[in-house]
């Protein structure tokens, strides 16, 4: 019984020194995300301005829509759309776009700046393919 005591008390030392420890340590935040994100990886904050550009960096050309305020558009390679969006008058504001040989189109998020939001649509070699991008009310830019 002697010898138990000791090593009890030595044992639980060392498990009240971990949790000190742990506790202690400061918990590691991710950097947001601001080159080739995916989807969900972006956050905006809700009710901010955002400027959103579109860029079509493949090699053919694309079509762009954002409803209600932007019927299907003609976006040729290396032509940029730009806007800025208000939330207040448009909630979850979606772009949608496709080829229109209706060949694939894949999606690369970037954040040059806290509030601009650049979607780069590219040629994907076969399918699936994107579809639209939507910023969620909670902020979060989702790729569908």
């Amino acid at each position: 019984m002697k010898k138990l005591l000791p090593s009890s008390l030595l044992f639980g030392g060392c498990l009240v020194g971990l949790a000190a420890w742990l506790w202690s340590v400061p918990a590691a935040v991710a950097d947001p995300c601001t080159v080739n994100c995916r989807s969900g990886q972006i956050q905006f904050t809700p009710g901010d301005r955002i400027t959103v550009q579109v860029i079509n960096v493949g090699s053919r050309p694309l079509s762009l829509e954002q409803p209600p305020l932007l019927g299907p558009r003609l976006l040729y390679t290396g032509n940029t759309f730009e806007t800025r969006i208000n939330w207040a008058g448009q909630p979850k504001p979606s772009f949608f776009f496709w080829s229109q040989e209706r060949l694939p189109v894949r999606v690369r998020l970037n954040r040059p700046s806290p509030d601009t939001l650049r979607v780069e649509l590219y040629n994907a070699p076969s399918e699936p393919s994107d579809r639209s991008i939507t910023i969620e009310a909670d902020g979060r830019v989702s790729v569908k």
